[in-house]
């Protein structure tokens, strides 16, 4: 799996109470959008190796839908995230690799999880995290789900001023591994190629 999506893992709905109103309080506007694009830098810090690997693509996700992660360097990757499975593709090997959810519950958890993130909703985020602001434009996300604890510790989503577009998520993980994504060239809705989704990529 690829280790960005390490919330990016997906997950279940629980009936958790909401977090206080002053906690609610710093969440950013609702997305005002279906789909959002961008590319991305992504930092991985391996801290039982003492290393940083640098990876650099592109993403495209449909709020509460599919999700293409799509790797330019070191090596070209894709992987798609659906409701059912994760199919990702080797561009070195060629090769093509189903995972369906069935056999691995995590994948709901990660979708689920990013479309909270992605969505700005209150509603969603506060139902399943701890929620607040260390600085200004930073929201800082602590799992209140066992699944999710397994997975990782905090997640800090950083947005663009006062828009409802995430600029930067750093994820520390339980394994003490730490990931920061930064995203630039975002856009809203925009016009997307109609093989897009298309798997193997061309």
């Amino acid at each position: 799996m690829p280790s960005l999506l390490i919330p990016a893992a997906l997950l279940l709905a629980a009936l958790i109470p909401q977090a206080a109103a002053a906690e609610a309080a710093v969440l950013p506007k609702k997305a005002s959008y279906r789909v959002i694009s961008a590319d991305f830098v992504q930092l991985r810090r391996l801290a039982e190796l003492d290393m940083d690997v640098r990876i650099t693509g592109s993403m495209v996700s449909e709020l509460d839908g599919r999700l293409r992660w799509q790797v330019d360097s070191p090596v070209r990757s894709v992987t798609l995230i659906d409701r059912e499975k994760l199919t990702h593709f080797d561009g070195e090997t060629k090769k093509l690799s189903v995972i369906r959810q069935e056999t691995f519950p995590w994948l709901r958890i990660l979708r689920d999880s990013l479309d909270d993130w992605l969505s700005g909703e209150k509603a969603r985020l506060t139902r399943r995290f701890q929620v607040s602001a260390p600085r200004p434009q930073i929201v800082r996300l602590v799992p209140r789900e066992s699944a999710q604890k397994k997975l990782f510790r905090s997640i800090e989503l950083e947005f663009a001023g006062k828009g409802d577009l995430i600029t930067v998520i750093r994820i520390e993980e339980v394994t003490g591994d730490k990931l920061e994504i930064r995203f630039s060239n975002l856009r809203r809705d925009p016009r997307l190629p109609q093989d897009i989704w298309r798997m193997p990529p061309r």
